[in-house]
């Protein structure tokens, strides 16, 4: 089975894609060696299911879901 993939926007915009088993499994890894860095470093998490795209807000901690839509 494929893990998923999370994209985690840093506060400078730059971008990493990462899997994880989970996003609770990619922020504890993330932060295995200093415990603020997630909180301090990341703006967003970025990630998808079969039919939506998730975005989590870090600061508010707000996640936007949308349905993705294939054009035909």
């Amino acid at each position: 089975m494929l893990m998923p993939t999370f994209s985690i926007v840093y506060k400078d915009d730059t971008t990493q894609d990462f899997e994880a088993d989970s996003k609770e499994s990619l922020i504890r890894d993330f932060s295995i060696n200093d415990a603020t860095a997630f909180q301090n470093d990341v703006k967003e998490i970025h990630w998808k299911d079969h039919q939506h795209q998730f975005v989590e807000e870090i600061s508010s901690g707000k996640v936007i879901k949308r349905p993705i839509v294939i054009e035909k």
